[in-house]
């Protein structure tokens, strides 16, 4: 079956449908995807449409936004008229195409809100350290973390720095360029080190960008004695 929504340039494609004539609402629970004008994509198991009020219920979906980045939530709803979206538990792995193979940039968290540029993710944690059994060597935690994918930019409300999931440093407030900048001032990845002679240390190095070709690294390290 292909559903098109012409106002609002939606195409739907799925197995089969109920269409619910009275209440003006679409229904399904087999696999079907969604996309829009904006390139954006979206698969799901089931969901629930109401045409009338344009919101959209979707269960176990998988999205593919216009910047590349793939979202994994468990229950979402949108309004197709606002494009606002709302999910519980969620997982994204963001545009890779800057960092090198042993790098996987991604976010999880509770809950997300989505409108436009801006995503919300409350009980947040993000890392780039490729995927692997148990904790990430390193990753940073926050009562809410917020892309904006215009001024590709993450933010970070309430922040520990993790390493080995043992928080060793605290941020009120603390943001960091997006996986898709190629260039600009902040912190680099930590690095948590052990020497018999010197003990533990935590490695934290910060990249200043003075022009387009010239900057400097400041990099202090932290002995536990």
């Amino acid at each position: 079956v292909k559903i098109s929504e012409i106002k609002k340039n939606i195409l739907i494609e799925t197995e089969s449908i109920l269409f619910n004539v009275k209440d003006n609402i679409i229904s399904s629970s087999s696999n079907s995807k969604f996309k829009d004008n904006f390139n954006n994509s979206l698969t799901t198991s089931n969901f629930n449409y109401n045409l009338k009020e344009g919101e959209l219920r979707v269960e176990n979906a998988e999205l593919k936004d216009f910047n590349n980045n793939n979202f994994s939530i468990k229950t979402a709803y949108l309004n197709t008229t606002s494009n606002k979206l709302l999910g519980k538990d969620i997982s994204i792995n963001l545009n890779n195409e800057n960092f090198n193979i042993d790098n996987e940039p991604r976010l999880k968290g509770r809950s997300l809100t989505s409108k436009g540029n801006l995503t919300e993710i409350s009980k947040g944690i993000f890392t780039t350290c490729k995927i692997r059994d148990g904790c990430p060597p390193w990753e940073i935690s926050a009562e809410k973390i917020q892309h904006d994918s215009e001024k590709k930019i993450i933010n970070y409300k309430n922040a520990w720095l993790k390493i080995y999931d043992v928080p060793v440093m605290y941020f009120p407030k603390f943001f960091h360029p997006d996986p898709s900048v190629e260039r600009q001032t902040g912190f680099l990845k930590p690095q948590l080190n052990n020497s018999e002679i010197l003990g533990s240390s935590l490695y934290l190095p910060y990249f200043y960008v003075i022009s387009e070709s010239k900057d400097y690294t400041f990099k202090p390290t932290f002995f536990e004695n």
